[in-house]
């Protein structure tokens, strides 16, 4: 399942569904234009629809040029699809390599790519069918024809049955019968053995089946390589030294021409993102929000535009539940999440940005997605007295007033890793060190470079508590399935926890999930979807903190993108402003 630019879990990086009609959700490009919404405002944003771009027709963009795009770190594993590939670089970069069957819209409504999918038709009885009818011009990079094999192949990769490949999602390919040629190999016909209301998302982006049929080529043909394309641009060079991995134009691509020479992805931290901004040494800046340092410069850059929109990513607190881990013990965690102040922490990270948002209360549905509601009961409010009496209850105990506590001669001291890049990580850390102190329970902060934050920290659970960052695109139940998932344990011994970062999970969700995916019909799926949210509460991994808002610095002449909300971007279009 894709999930937009800088939604992922960062490893990011997502999700106004065809199924549960989103107002807004992490993605890619178009909103209002002018000069963005550099004010401040107190408005919450999160209940704000739409999204905020310099949206140009083509006719007005420059033929030529080069967008230099910062990441906080590039992934080295560029398959999405693969479990250490479903980060946030990868996203923005294999968009503009790889083809989706569907773009959402700045509404979240999916629409069929034309370029990969010239039509499609669906029937519901008497099981779901849907048959896509493949672009006839659609090649991959060597001249190779798009053809239902590579559909088929992504869906054997993904669909669970072979545990050879390590995925990061099967959600929606296990629901998939059989993917079979229909009157020729440009015809994909796609029978699922229970209904599927978030289908759409599917095959998003769409590897071909070269590096699909192998697990091992699954791996190693995109470790640090991106050897074809069936987009509008295809991989230039990756510079190890310089950090850097450039794009050029697809010459084999038969939709509209990229208005950009070149896209080159630059590996920069994030606090050194907004100086690079400043020096005219990149042309966008986001993941500034929560970051008010960032803010509090990029509105006041020369040539430089902020946008705003509603975020379609959500902030949390992960606590490692792992066997022999303090947090293991569910009344632990109980007691961090009650002895918390969640308002304090949102109002402290997210009001100096000019606008405010509360504290988020469903791990599924965003505030601003139809079907919310507040599942969170008793865990949603702070209660330092009762965090004390849980703490108590589980064997935690004090002997000097409260100030620390011991279990079998052992202080509860755990450990919150964060990214040493982030000032916002930090600030959040240190709020919840001072929160948690008042119930006896001591916090080591532990910074850690950026690139190695999720490769080497949260994705092999070495911490105690993290933050990650959720989000996804126009299908937030596909986007949540995965992150919730009960970890399996492969043949070999591997432990799947798809992106699971708590490492504790319950079949029931599991459950819960598939009935909300399998529901065509709307307020069923949201009745299942917040059934799972009321236990993925008590199963209490996760601690929504707010839902982020979206502010992105942008060069002023760069034309189709911003602060897209949900919308997908189309990567042809990007480009400066004639005369620029």
């Amino acid at each position: 399942m894709r999930r937009s630019p800088r939604s992922l879990v960062w490893s990011t990086a997502v999700a106004a569904a065809l199924a549960l009609g989103l107002a807004a959700c992490g993605g890619s490009s178009s909103g209002k234009s002018g000069t963005g919404s550099t004010g401040s405002s107190s408005k919450n944003i999160n209940t704000q629809p739409g999204n905020d771009i310099n949206p140009q027709p083509r006719e007005k963009i420059a033929d030529g040029g080069t967008l230099r795009w910062p990441e906080a770190g590039i992934s080295d594993q560029l398959n999405y699809n693969e479990v250490d590939g479903t980060d946030g670089s990868v996203s923005d970069i294999m968009a503009a390599v790889l083809e989706e069957p569907f773009y959402a819209d700045a509404k979240g409504i999916p629409r069929n790519n034309t370029n990969l999918v010239a039509s499609y038709t669906v029937t519901q009885s008497p099981q779901q069918v849907v048959t896509l009818e493949i672009n006839p011009k659609a090649v991959w990079q060597d001249g190779t024809p798009v053809s239902e094999a590579d559909f088929e192949a992504q869906w054997k990769a993904l669909n669970g049955t072979n545990q050879a490949f390590q995925v990061s999602t099967t959600v929606g390919y296990s629901l998939i019968q059989s993917i079979k040629p229909g009157k020729s190999d440009k015809e994909v016909v796609i029978t699922f053995s229970k209904p599927y209301s978030e289908w759409q998302g599917l095959f998003s982006p769409m590897y071909p089946a070269a590096t699909n049929s192998d697990p091992k080529k699954f791996v190693a043909d995109f470790k640090d390589a991106i050897p074809t394309s069936d987009g509008p641009f295809k991989l230039g060079s990756i510079d190890q030294t310089a950090k850097t991995l450039t794009l050029v134009r697809n010459d084999k691509w038969w939709g509209d021409p990229p208005k950009l020479d070149k896209i080159i992805f630059m590996s920069i931290d994030l606090d050194a993102q907004t100086d690079a901004l400043a020096n005219n040494e990149v042309d966008l800046q986001y993941g500034i929000g929560s970051h008010v340092s960032y803010y509090a410069r990029v509105k006041n850059l020369p040539n430089v535009t902020v946008h705003k929109a509603a975020g379609p990513v959500w902030a949390n607190l992960t606590f490692n539940g792992a066997s022999g881990s303090p947090l293991s013990d569910v009344l632990v965690r109980n007691a961090l999440t009650i002895g918390i102040n969640r308002k304090q922490i949102d109002t402290a990270l997210v009001g100096p940005l000019g606008v405010s948002t509360d504290p988020l209360n469903n791990h599924v549905l965003l505030t601003n997605q139809q079907g919310y509601q507040d599942n969170s009961g008793d865990l949603g409010k702070q209660d330092a007295a009762r965090a004390k009496q849980l703490l108590d209850q589980a064997g935690w105990t004090s002997t000097d007033g409260g100030k620390t506590r011991t279990k079998n001669g052992k202080p509860l001291n755990l450990r919150f890793v964060i990214n040493a890049t982030s000032d916002s990580n930090k600030q959040l850390a240190e709020i919840v060190q001072n929160q948690l102190a008042a119930i006896g329970v001591q916090i080591t902060i532990v910074p850690v470079p950026g690139d190695d934050y999720y490769t080497k920290y949260v994705n092999v659970g070495d911490f105690d508590i993290a933050q990650v960052v959720f989000g996804g695109n126009a299908y937030p139940l596909s986007t949540a399935q995965p992150e919730f998932a009960n970890p399996t344990t492969g043949s070999d011994g591997t432990l799947n926890i798809q992106q699971n970062y708590g490492r504790i999970g319950d079949p029931a969700i599991d459950t819960l999930f598939t009935e909300a995916l399998s529901s065509l019909d709307r307020t069923k799926a949201e009745s299942y979807a917040n059934q799972a949210d009321a236990a993925i509460w008590k199963l209490d991994t996760v601690v929504p903190l707010f839902q982020r808002p979206q502010i992105v610095a942008t060069n002023t002449k760069l034309a189709n993108y911003g602060a897209p909300g949900v919308q997908d971007t189309i990567y042809e279009n990007l480009g400066f402003v004639s005369g620029s």
